[in-house]
């Protein structure tokens, strides 16, 4: 049974993502800092997500955004993923596409853990954007196993070698 999955981002890299795993059969809900972006994945079945704290509802969340700021703002804002009341999080793994700096995801992951519970995989892609439209791309994760095996078959969806 596909996983209820949600996406924080939707820009070049991650629309063909999104496309891939909408295809696939997941039902998807995307967040974009600008929700014009979204429209092409709405009208591909994508469900809207108002802020990042509703992406604790789903079974798993996936993100590819900017940069570091980019992850901590959509993740410990004010309406961030975070900000969800701990108790009725759902979501118990985020895969991290963004390109961000080692020492700032560690932090970051660590934060996520304390303040939700939600384990983290650090999982960046090649293959670019064609890649991703092809479901060729290589995801190299990094993260504890289990949430690693949980996260895998979506991302079989755009990734043809997905390594832990």
């Amino acid at each position: 049974m596909p996983l209820n999955i949600a996406f924080l981002g939707a820009g070049l890299m991650a629309t063909p993502m999104i496309e891939r795993l909408l295809a696939a059969g997941h039902p998807v809900g995307v967040w974009n800092r600008t929700r014009a972006k979204l429209e092409p994945l709405l009208a591909r079945g994508a469900t809207p997500l108002d802020a990042p704290a509703q992406a604790a509802n789903a079974d798993l969340v996936l993100m590819c955004l900017m940069d570091a700021a980019a992850v901590r703002s959509t993740l410990f804002g004010d309406q961030g993923l975070a900000s969800a009341a701990r108790e009725s999080i759902r979501a118990r793994c985020l895969v991290d596409h963004s390109s961000i700096r080692p020492d700032a995801t560690r932090e970051m992951a660590a934060q996520l853990a304390a303040r939700s519970g939600i384990d983290w995989i650090d999982a960046p892609v090649s293959g670019g954007i064609a890649g991703a439209a092809a479901g060729s791309l290589a995801v190299m994760c990094g993260g504890p196993q289990a949430a690693f095996h949980m996260a895998r078959p979506v991302l079989a969806a755009y990734a043809a070698n997905i390594t832990l």
